[in-house]
């Protein structure tokens, strides 16, 4: 009935050195496709072999992974008592290579303890046991373990150690690629960026040879980001190469999901809708007497007030909301939003819930507050993707690029991505959705303009012009056609990529648009285009000047709304100024660049002769304000590189003889590309009595005398990779006499006092497009995820007694805005140290340090004038300083940590240790 089988040989009859041998080989495979829970019950049942076979490779290597499966489950008790075994294993068997890797289990189980210092030292064990053997693949992971753990504490051994193993022989090609990333970072968190960059591009090479698309992209994500503001040229080709794989990898559109399957799906949350209206389990809505009336009515009449009513409401709801957003009512928006929001979640409308998160998160943004608005954001792109609504996943991920484009960013701490990199996967998964959406006939908004504007971050300037083009021939309205076609002429323009009949083509366009609409959008971009283009072709007309100060005029109203102007739109104030100084309107330059962003400032009449640099797109030209007299303007410089540091000290030096020898005030600024230049000096770089600096053209309001405290204040946010804040803060706080404390607006309040020094050093976040919503800010008691709890914005820092102070500020991670500092000076600070630019940490805290020596070697009053004494002169020791001073320096900051040691070392090998330190005095 059965038959003969073939006899098989039963388990008892293989040797237990096989038995531990196939399950080894069963609980690895089975780990590897993450089905924990079944390879620790398969290498359980190997336990009672162990004894059998006695010390044995493949003893060791189940009781290692069984600590895998223990740490991986959380049981980490349990998994030190497997590593324990498996050392006892490897010791038995007097194998280093073992003993290393047992040791290194161990360091992970801690690692999950977050118990870092016994992590650090079962790591250094390793290693030692490693180094032992002959150079091999042991050696290689267990010295790429602990170079990780250095890098997740922020120890400069790191470095070190991912060296040594990229100098081990024989490293296979995938882990060579991911150390050379990972050092690529660390050399570049130290402050070592030319050999970060390189061992950057080189893993990312060797990863796309090795074809590992996931990896690739990670690399050239990381190569340009942490590139972009020191090889704009590298960053540039890695952020198009990155840009290039997100969208050839991405997953193709599921047509019939997003199709029959997304119509189906509409149909069940409908059917469920009345199914729960019939059975009335839907909340009521209406007054019980109306729901009562409509019950004699008849069903239709029911359905009308159960579901029709609420489904109205809250389409209605939501239309307005997003009318009352574009308004800047958004008070009433976010109450009509919810409104919405409470109807249709009423009725279950799990495909029309998304549109209203999007538009809530939208209203979110156009307040100031992105944040608030990226969880409902990736809330409507899962739901909507869940449900196959292609339309509102597109507005979701169309919103989130938005947000991140327009808000303003803290800069990355070292070593750290831009938040904006994260957007390259959202643009992708976007445009792929725009062409699926217009191959059906539609037009759907498009992430087109947000891409283009991060294409030209990353000064991908061909991937912007493809953005652009699409942007100007997608839906939506006038004006962000205008905007988009604006951009296009500029970057053609600029380039000089553009055909001259092309461009003619879009000028004649942009110039039409604007004159055919009072929409200050359309007249703003437009307008400004054709100004430049006119401009930039030496067209120095009357109706060149018309149209900048028409689109001048339509900018101002875009500032006067509360969304704020668009922020791909240039403003074209400077532009203007130019084209009035050609043609000798010297008054009207004046108030153009008064009314240039950061932003109008009403002050009453200047007493001072003032003078203005203002940079154009064919020259630098300055303009000379005396009281009472014509303002009178000339060409300072022709030159593509700016004026030479004479040319501006003989404008300066006319102007200080026009004041006289009664008063001899001058005040001095320089706009646009030119800020944060000290112009006011002489030629030799050396301070000018009665001449001071200004950030903006606007006149400071008049400020009360008052007397120096020789009090000193030191705030200090010392978060960052490598910042050396907190020693300089230190170093500051000994010579005044007082305690660094964190920034908070309280301690500020306190600490402020007429006449006091204030030493702060935090991060600031500048917003361009807003320059009202920059923010100071304030660290996290904890560390935080972001080193950030807070923020101060400048209306929190203009209502803070600045009276009387000189300000030193000292944020190493990025340069200060004129709005901060023009915050501070009208709010009564008497002098305001700061660099426009990013100055490297190690340069500032040596600059600061110097200062504070500076200003506290006698008990002069301080003026303006003394403290940028003081600073010309650090500033000249500075650049004439050798790497023998740079250690002298630090051996008298007791602070100092290994890793801090570490890169001054290193910088004190260069011939010059110090970047450039362009700060200066205001006030």
């Amino acid at each position: 009935m059965f038959g003969r089988r073939r006899r098989e040989r039963r388990p008892a009859e293989l040797s237990p050195d096989t038995l531990l041998r196939d399950r080894v080989i069963a609980g690895h495979t089975l780990l590897a496709q993450g089905r924990t829970g079944e390879a620790e019950q398969t290498l359980i049942e190997a336990l009672p072999l162990l004894n059998d076979i006695g010390p044995h490779t493949n003893a060791f290597l189940t009781l290692r992974l069984l600590g895998q499966c223990a740490r991986t489950t959380g049981r980490l008790d349990t998994a030190r008592a497997y590593y324990s075994r498996a050392l006892d294993v490897a010791e038995a068997l007097g194998d280093p290579d073992l003993a290393g890797a047992a040791v290194s289990g161990m360091a992970f189980v801690e690692l999950a303890a977050d118990d870092l210092g016994r992590a650090d030292e079962y790591f250094r064990q390793a290693v030692q046991l490693v180094r032992t053997l002959a150079p091999g693949p042991g050696r290689v992971a267990v010295l790429r373990n602990y170079a990780d753990l250095l890098v997740r504490v922020g120890d400069a051994r790191a470095a070190t150690f991912y060296q040594e193993a990229l100098d081990q022989p024989g490293v296979d090609a995938a882990s060579r690629a991911a150390m050379l990333v990972a050092l690529g970072r660390e050399l570049h968190r130290r402050g070592r960026v030319a050999a970060g960059t390189e061992r950057l591009r080189t893993g990312a090479a060797l990863f796309a040879e090795a074809g590992v698309d996931s990896e690739t992209y990670a690399a050239l994500v990381t190569l340009a980001g942490l590139s972009r503001r020191t090889d704009p040229a590298v960053a540039a080709d890695a952020f198009a190469r990155a840009h290039d794989l997100a969208c050839a990898t991405l997953p193709p559109i599921d047509v019939r999901h997003h199709t029959e399957g997304f119509a189906a799906r509409v149909r069940q949350v409908e059917a469920e809708t009345e199914r729960r209206a019939a059975t009335g389990e839907l909340p009521a809505v209406a007054p019980p007497a109306v729901l009562a009336a409509s019950r004699m009515l008849g069903p239709d009449v029911v359905r009308s007030v159960t579901i029709g009513a609420p489904a109205m409401i809250g389409q209605r709801s939501l239309d307005e909301g997003v009318a009352l957003t574009a308004a800047g009512r958004f008070d009433d928006a976010a109450a009509k939003l919810r409104m919405a929001e409470v109807m249709w979640s009423a009725l279950g409308a799990a495909h029309v819930l998304p549109r209203v998160w999007v538009a809530q998160a939208r209203l979110a943004a156009r307040r100031g507050e992105p944040e608030a608005g990226r969880p409902l954001l990736e809330q409507a792109r899962a739901r909507a993707a869940a449900l196959g609504d292609a339309r509102t996943e597109l507005a979701a991920l169309t919103a989130h690029a938005e947000s991140v484009v327009e808000a303003a960013q803290a800069r990355p701490l070292g070593g750290e991505l831009p938040e904006d990199l994260r957007l390259l996967d959202v643009v992708a998964r976007a445009s792929a959705l725009a062409e699926f959406l217009a191959e059906r006939g539609e037009t759907p908004e498009t992430a087109d303009a947000p891409a283009a504007a991060l294409c030209v971050r990353y000064n991908a300037f061909d991937l912007a012009e493809h953005y652009l083009r699409r942007a100007a021939l997608a839906g939506g309205g006038e004006g962000q056609r205008a905007s988009a076609l604006a951009g296009l002429v500029t970057i053609l323009a600029r380039r000089g990529v553009g055909g001259a009949d092309e461009i003619a083509a879009l000028r004649e366009r942009l110039a039409a648009m604007a004159d055919s609409t009072p929409d200050p959008l359309v007249r703003a971009a437009a307008g400004g285009a054709v100004g430049r283009i006119a401009v930039a072709a030496g067209e120095w007309t009357e109706a060149t000047w018309e149209r900048l100060r028409d689109a001048c005029a339509a900018y101002d109203e875009l500032r006067a709304h509360p969304v704020g102007p668009d922020p791909h739109v240039e403003p074209p104030y400077l532009t203007a100024a130019e084209v009035a100084i050609r043609l000798g309107r010297f008054d009207d330059a004046l108030a153009l660049c008064e009314s240039a962003p950061p932003f109008p400032v009403a002050s009453a009449a200047p007493e001072a002769v003032r003078v203005v640099f203002v940079p154009g797109a064919c020259g630098v030209y300055a303009l000379t304000a005396v009281p009472g007299a014509r303002v009178t303007g000339e060409v300072v410089s022709s030159a593509p590189g700016g004026p030479s540091p004479a040319r501006c000290a003989a404008v300066v030096d006319a102007a200080t003889a026009l004041a006289g020898a009664a008063s001899g005030a001058v005040v001095v600024s320089a706009l646009g590309a030119l800020y944060g230049t000290a112009v006011h000096r002489t030629a030799d770089g050396a301070t000018r009595p009665g001449v001071s600096l200004l950030p903006t053209a606007s006149p400071l309001p008049p400020r009360p005398r008052t007397e120096a405290s020789r009090r000193g204040a030191v705030l200090v946010d010392p978060t960052g990779d490598l910042s050396f804040a907190g020693t300089a803060g230190a170093h500051a706080a000994a010579r005044w006499g007082t305690e660094p404390q964190p920034i908070t607006p309280e301690r500020l309040d306190a600490a402020l006092s007429p006449g006091s020094v204030v030493h702060l050093a935090g991060r600031i976040v500048a917003d361009d497009r807003r320059p009202e919503r920059t923010t100071l800010l304030l660290p996290a008691p904890d560390g935080g995820p972001d080193g950030a709890t807070g923020r101060i914005d400048i209306a929190g820092l203009a209502a803070l007694p600045w009276t009387g102070t000189v300000v030193v500020l000292a944020n190493s991670e990025g340069g200060v805005p004129a709005v901060l500092v023009r915050t501070l000076l009208a709010a009564g600070a008497r002098a305001v140290v700061a660099s426009a630019t990013p100055v490297d940490g190690l340069t500032t805290a040596v600059l600061t340090t110097w200062l504070h020596d500076a200003l506290t070697a006698d008990d002069a009053d301080l003026t303006a004038t003394s403290v940028d004494e003081a600073l010309a002169a650090v500033q000249r020791r500075l650049a004439a300083a050798t790497g023998h001073e740079l250690l002298t320096w630090a051996a008298d900051q007791p602070g100092l940590c290994a890793e801090q040691l570490s890169l001054i070392t290193d910088r004190a090998e260069l011939k010059r240790p110090f970047a450039a330190a362009p700060f200066v005095t205001y006030g």
